[in-house]
Formats: structure tokens, C-alpha cells, sequence
């Protein structure tokens, strides 16, 4: 299979300025490569076309990325936050306006989406409970703050990762080749992602899309409890590279 993809270049120009931005469909899907070479999935989001979706509303414990979307109706499907050794998820967890997990005072970060759809990344110690949040989980570690990289361990794995835009979007990435989270951080600051968010990663990183025909499957190792679905309105912008796991 080919090995081609859409450039960084292409890729960073799908995430635009807060005008601009309000002309995307809810939801565009692009594969692409990291500088590094690493194959990566991108997909922009409208914040409000996000849930997070917990296996136990499902009759289970773990799904996978594709059990999640045939269960849920989503479009697509990444995984989301940690869990501990009995599969039981780590970490503040809301799902739809229900808080099922307390926030664990860990040095992570929390992405969240509130009532009006907007989605906030934000350290552990910031989260600010007095806002009316819809959707919530904790990860870690940041990778990108205030549109600066940070500085990161230098450990090599596969990866899923969430991001703010300026313009209001958010932009969910799977890594499926192992990449450092310093240069996952590095290209995400260069796409111009005002913050970003490491999720679970390793055999937890996993993306399954299905819509118009396009399917993109990039399994996992193990099945995950709690994932982010994508729910996008009647526009979506598909358009699947060579050799990105896509029929």
C-alpha cells in the first residue's frame, strides 16, 4: 500500500483563524505526516459535535474504537483518557452534564466543553468547576500551553491527542506510529493550537471513522472504557491519504 500523505503543510491549513474557521464543515478528516514521518490522523472538530462516551452506558466495561461508533452512532471515534489496571477509568470523567469520576489532583490536564460549546484545555490545579461543563476527561501530560511546546520526557509511543484553535475548533490527532510527545508537542504548536493534551496512548490509541463511504480503522491493542465520539452535523470534509488504514 502506498505510503503517501497529505503534508504537514495542507494539514496546518485546516486550522485557521477564528473567521475563517466558521466556514468548516463539523467535522474534517485528513491523513498526514509528521516531520519525524510518522503517520498521523487529523481530524477538526466543532466542540459541540464532541461527547464523551463511557462504555458502561453500552452494557460493558472496554469497547473498542469500532464498537464505540457501532453502539453510539458516532462518526468517529478516538480513545480518551487513562484507566487503572482493572479497567475502571482514571481521572475526572463528565458525560453529558454527569460527573461520574471526581478530578484526580494529578499533574494533568482536563479537557472539557461546556454549555455554550466551547472547549477549554486546562492544568489540573485551573479547572474551574463553576462552569456549566457538558463533557469532560483528564489526561495528561499537557503538551502545548498558552501556544507554547513544552518541554516533555523523551519517550517514544503511539499516540492520541486533543487541541484548542483559536478559531473555537478542536482538533483530536492519532498517532500510529510511536512519536516522542516533544515533537508531538513541537507540530501541534506549529499547526497553531493555542493548547494541547496528551490522552491515553501506547495499545490504547485507536481510531475507527465511518461516514459516506470513507472507513478509517486504525485498531488498538486493548479495548478502552471511555473514548471521544464524533457526532458532526450534515457537512463533513473526508479525505483519506494512501496508506492511512482507510477503505
Amino acid at each position: 500500500m502506498s505510503r503517501r500523505f497529505l503534508g504537514p503543510l495542507l494539514v496546518g491549513l485546516l486550522l485557521l483563524s477564528a473567521a475563517s474557521a466558521q466556514t468548516l464543515p463539523s467535522l474534517v478528516y485528513r491523513a498526514t505526516e509528521l516531520p519525524d514521518g510518522s503517520r498521523a490522523h487529523f481530524l477538526s472538530v466543532e466542540p459541540s459535535h464532541l461527547r464523551v462516551l463511557d462504555a458502561r452506558d453500552y452494557g460493558a466495561d472496554e469497547l473498542t474504537a469500532e464498537q464505540f461508533l457501532r453502539k453510539s452512532g458516532a462518526d468517529a471515534i478516538v480513545n480518551a483518557s487513562f484507566f487503572d489496571v482493572d479497567g475502571s477509568p482514571m481521572g475526572l470523567l463528565v458525560v453529558d452534564g454527569e460527573r461520574r469520576n471526581k478530578l484526580r489532583p494529578v499533574d494533568w490536564g482536563v479537557f472539557s466543553i461546556d454549555a455554550t460549546g466551547a472547549a477549554v484545555i486546562e492544568h489540573t490545579d485551573a479547572f474551574d468547576r463553576s462552569r456549566p461543563i457538558v463533557q469532560a476527561v483528564q489526561s495528561g501530560p499537557r503538551l502545548v500551553v498558552d501556544s507554547k511546546p513544552l518541554e516533555l520526557k523523551k519517550q517514544k509511543a503511539r499516540r492520541t491527542a486533543v487541541c484548542t484553535l483559536d478559531g473555537g475548533r478542536a482538533a483530536l490527532v492519532v498517532v500510529d506510529d510511536s512519536v516522542l510527545a516533544s515533537d508531538l508537542a513541537d507540530w501541534f504548536a506549529q499547526q497553531g493550537c493555542t493548547d494541547a493534551l496528551n490522552l491515553d496512548g501506547g495499545p490504547s490509541t485507536q481510531l475507527y471513522l465511518e461516514r459516506a463511504g470513507v472507513v478509517v480503522d486504525v485498531p488498538g491493542g486493548t479495548p478502552v472504557p471511555v473514548a471521544l465520539g464524533v457526532f458532526a452535523a450534515a457537512e463533513a470534509d473526508l479525505a483519506p491519504g494512501g496508506g492511512c488504514g482507510c477503505r
